[in-house]
């Protein structure tokens, strides 16, 4: 049997290692190999092998649609190519109307909620901070006592009757 006709996927080096791989429902036939030299005997033997294999119709014509780039970097470069839109003009704060001025007020880019953030971030800080030197610091310094000692680890974990 020549060996062109065997297909590689179907010697596997030990059966019992490797799955057998699932055969195509369709033979795969073996076209003749072009070659650079266009002898006429090579033509001939070509032809004589092409018709002593069966012609089988023409595989169905498949719908597949290719994406050239995603949703996501098509948007990216529709966005870096189209002109950016300026935001409008701050107005001045005597061209503002009351309406105006208390919205900036409350919400602008420095207003009082910004500031109360602001202060919220930075007490937590404090707090946490002014916990520790209370609870370890000063006791470890001696500055003052505490009513009873630190727990043990055993004691803290431990169900309390």
């Amino acid at each position: 049997m020549d060996s062109r006709l065997l297909h590689p996927s179907t010697l596997s080096p030990n059966p019992c290692c490797f799955p057998r791989p699932r055969l195509s429902p369709r033979p795969r036939l073996l076209l003749p190999r072009a070659t650079t030299d266009g002898d006429a005997t090579d033509a001939g033997d070509r032809q004589a092998e092409s018709a002593a294999v069966p012609s089988s119709p023409s595989p169905p014509a498949l719908n597949i649609r290719y994406r050239s780039r995603s949703r996501v970097r098509r948007q990216e470069e529709q966005q870096k190519s189209a002109p950016r839109k300026q935001p409008p003009p701050k107005k001045d704060w005597e061209s503002m109307t009351p309406g105006e001025k208390a919205v900036e007020l409350y919400v602008g880019e420095k207003g009082l909620l910004f500031w109360l953030n602001k202060i919220a971030y930075a007490l937590i800080f404090v707090i946490a901070g002014g916990w520790i030197l209370f609870r370890f610091i000063g006791p470890a310094l001696g500055l003052y006592q505490l009513d009873s000692a630190p727990l043990s680890p055993s004691a803290i974990f431990k169900a309390s009757p």
